[in-house]
């Protein structure tokens, strides 16, 4: 039986008891089995709905498969795993935060340079966020937790065009030096307060 599989006939039995524990038990079970530690990647193209009003949705979603290769690569080149894309969004794990972080800055990188001497239209920009912590990882295909939920309001919430949003936490797994210390911010959003740090600097070897 394969990751997915498995996952779902656990769930499915979860949600067929009434037995508290029961439940308890099969909870257990799921993180036993499916449980990690890691870092969340999540990224968000920039400007949608307002390249979308003024050139048409064919624009962005050029953009679109232009953009799905540069991600897929700088994470794959930094030791992630690409779970699955979904329109203009992007969801990967690594192991590390710092690997996380270097695709990231690679990512902006290469955007950067794509967009050189291309008309205000036609230039493309990505938010990403990241957070560290405990999570399901199913297979390499999706992923659960509260490191998931929070990554994605960063990446699709609170990150400007360009930026790296990092939680404390994940920032608190970096092991590199920096050239000058993060902003750091904090935001209540979905009833939650998320403290993290704007992130435009690459770590020194």
């Amino acid at each position: 039986m394969d990751a997915e599989a498995e996952f779902d006939e656990l769930l499915a039995r979860y949600a067929a008891s009434d037995d508290v524990a029961e439940r308890s038990r099969m909870d257990d079970e799921l993180w036993a089995r499916f449980g990690t530690d890691g870092a969340v990647f999540i990224s968000d193209m920039s400007g949608f709905s307002r390249t979308t009003r003024a050139l048409g949705i064919a624009h962005f979603l050029s953009h679109i498969h232009e953009m799905r290769p540069i991600i897929a690569r700088a994470i794959g080149e930094h030791s992630g795993i690409l779970l699955k894309a979904e329109t203009d969004n992007c969801y990967a794990y690594f192991r590390e935060v710092d690997d996380a972080l270097n695709a990231s800055m690679q990512v902006n990188a290469e955007l950067a340079e794509r967009n050189r001497g291309k008309a205000d239209p036609d230039k493309m920009f990505v938010s990403i966020g990241i957070d560290y912590g405990r999570l399901l990882l199913i297979g390499e295909l999706e992923f659960f937790g509260d490191p998931v939920n929070t990554a994605s309001k960063l990446g699709e919430d609170l990150a400007a065009r360009s930026e790296i949003l990092l939680t404390r936490r994940a920032m608190d797994q970096v092991t590199g030096d920096f050239e000058k210390e993060p902003d750091k911010r904090q935001e209540r959003i979905s009833g939650i307060d998320i403290d993290y740090v704007a992130f435009d600097m690459a770590i020194r070897a």
